[in-house]
This record gives structure tokens, C-alpha cells and sequence, in this order.
């Protein structure tokens, strides 16, 4: 049965942080499967940065307000969550602010930090008068999804530390259309178009290879024909080791070393894996230890298993 054609993905710029990617020709039926689930990891999985907490002096609690600022808390809550930020530490960083009025306070205004990154400096978080005073500091995380603020539990929570509701995601919309394309006389395959709007933080590319690799890792774990059957038991894995053995020793005569990858008794997939990795004759093969084996790509653990019988015949 000959195998489904793997489609074509061209991008096409809109702007500085948004992409659209025509993705054809798709068998029928896969444009829905492969554009929701793209579009669903792409909003939901992808690692971002964002404000998870902040603190204001002389400010307690959310639902009050910041002598000589125009906004009350609130406000700047809202306006903070909307701040872009790339983080390059696994840990949580605090950024701090200090300014005096009359002005505006923007994201620009956060003291430099070689950890963090502020990707708009313009966005507007609070206006001052001629007596205000204000000193910010906010707690800055990398992470992925959305972490409600109900849920950050501080083992030694601060005085006038207020929890943030946190979308780490660095993806702001993602637009799927479906239409039918012509394969030869088939015009009922799949032409997918994902528009893919990010917040500056990650490139629209970066980001669809980021949900590719996300979706492959989790696809891997179905792939049950590489794993080994558990219902053989210990007694009749010595019996067929065994019989191989005999089979070897009659049937099969030794391998000479300079044999060819292709000429030898190795699987398609395999033989392509090795030839691939600059590996061309049994004696090449030969000199290769088991950590280097396992690096080669392509190689599954039935491939493994097929080099390590083909060594055994040497």
C-alpha cells in the first residue's frame, strides 16, 4: 500500500510578529486534524514569560487606590498582565521600577536587567501627577499555559505582594481555514492556512517548529511496534535466542567486513538510517559502541536490535 504524501509548508509574512503557513497537499480529513491540534498547542503549551506578582509601596491589597496615580490598582494590574517579556532564566526574576511625576510610566521604565527582556518598552502601565512617587517591583516567571492566581502559594508570602492571573503563552490568536485543493483528478484534498499572531517574544516560525516537536514527542509514545513484547516470557526468550543461535551457526555463514550497509540483511529504514549517519560497511558499523549507536538518527530500538544480531553473525 503506498504511504500518504507528506504536504508542502510555505510561510508568508504579515507583519514584524505574525505569519500565515499554507500547508498542502493534505490526504482528506487531515486539515481538521493537524490544524486543531496545531492551533491548540500553539495557544496552550508553548513556553512564554509573564508578571505573576507585583508590589507597590504603601499599597496592601488590589481594591484600593495609589495616591497621585490616575489608575487605581486594579488598572495596573490589568495593564501589567498585558506587558511583554522574554525570560532567560528557569527561575523567577524580580524587576523593579521607581519613578516620579508628572509622567507616564511605561514598560521601558523597569530597571535593565540581563536576565529579562522587555520586547515593547512603549506599552502604558500608569499615569502620574506632579506628586506622585511611585516604587514597583514585580516577580517575573517563565513557564507555559495559563497558572491562575488562586493557585500561587507562597511558602513566605510577603506584606502587599498581589497574585497575578498569568498567561505564559507567547501566542495571542490563531486563525485556521480549510479549503479543498486538486491533487491530479482527486479535488477533495486538504489545503490548510494557519495564521499564527505572536506577542513579539517568539517568531511565528519558532513557534509553529516549537508545537511540531511538542506534537512528534507525544505521537512517539503510540509507536508500540518499537517496543518490546511483554508477554514473551524469560523462558521462551532463551528458547528463540537459542534457536537463532543455531540458525546462525548452520544456516547462515560469517559476514565479511567489507560487505556494504546496503548489501547486508538490515531493513530498509535502518540500512537508510546508517548510511545517513556516514556509516557505509559492516566494519564501520563494527567500531561503533552502543552510546554512539543510540545517537544515530532514525534509529528506533528495533533497529538497535537488528545491528546487534547482524553484529553477532560477524
Amino acid at each position: 500500500m503506498e504511504k500518504i504524501t507528506l504536504p508542502n509548508i510555505t510561510e508568508e509574512k504579515i507583519d514584524e510578529n505574525s505569519s500565515r503557513f499554507v500547508i498542502e497537499p493534505l490526504y482528506p480529513g487531515y486539515g481538521p486534524t493537524l490544524g486543531n491540534a496545531m492551533r491548540r498547542v500553539l495557544l496552550s503549551s508553548l513556553p512564554g514569560t509573564a508578571i505573576t506578582s507585583f508590589k507597590i509601596e504603601g499599597v496592601g491589597h488590589e481594591f484600593t487606590s495609589i495616591p497621585h496615580v490616575n489608575e487605581d490598582v486594579i488598572e495596573l494590574m490589568i495593564n501589567l498582565k498585558s506587558v511583554k517579556l522574554r525570560s532567560h532564566s528557569k527561575e523567577p526574576v524580580t524587576l523593579s521600577l521607581s519613578k516620579k511625576g508628572p509622567g507616564v510610566i511605561t514598560a521601558g521604565d523597569f530597571a535593565k536587567n540581563s536576565l529579562v527582556d522587555v520586547v515593547d518598552p512603549t506599552e502604558h502601565i500608569a499615569t502620574l501627577d506632579n506628586k506622585a512617587n511611585i516604587e514597583l517591583e514585580v516577580t517575573v516567571e517563565h513557564n507555559r499555559g495559563f497558572r491562575s492566581s488562586d493557585t500561587q502559594i507562597d511558602v513566605k508570602p510577603e506584606v502587599g505582594k498581589i497574585t497575578v492571573d498569568a498567561s505564559f503563552s507567547p501566542i495571542e490568536r490563531v486563525k485556521m481555514d480549510i479549503e479543498n485543493t486538486r491533487v491530479g483528478k482527486m479535488t477533495n484534498y486538504d489545503k490548510l492556512i494557519l495564521e499564527i499572531y505572536s506577542n513579539g517574544s517568539i517568531t511565528a516560525h519558532e513557534a509553529v517548529v516549537e508545537a511540531g516537536n511538542v506534537l512528534v514527542d507525544h505521537f512517539n509514545s503510540f509507536a508500540f511496534h518499537e517496543k518490546p513484547d511483554e508477554k514473551l516470557t524469560e523462558e521462551k526468550k532463551e528458547e528463540t535466542e537459542e534457536k537463532a543461535k543455531d540458525e546462525v551457526a548452520i544456516d547462515e555463514p560469517t559476514i565479511d567486513p567489507k560487505t556494504k550497509i546496503e548489501d547486508t540483511t538490515l531493513s530498509q529504514r535502518t540500512s537508510n538510517a546508517l548510511l545517513n549517519a556516514g556509516i557505509k560497511t559492516v566494519a564501520g558499523l563494527s567500531r561503533l559502541s552502543d552510546l554512539k549507536l543510540s545517537e544515530v538518527k532514525g534509529l528506533g530500538a528495533k533497529g538497535v536490535t537488528e545491528i546487534k544480531d547482524l553484529m553477532a553473525k560477524l
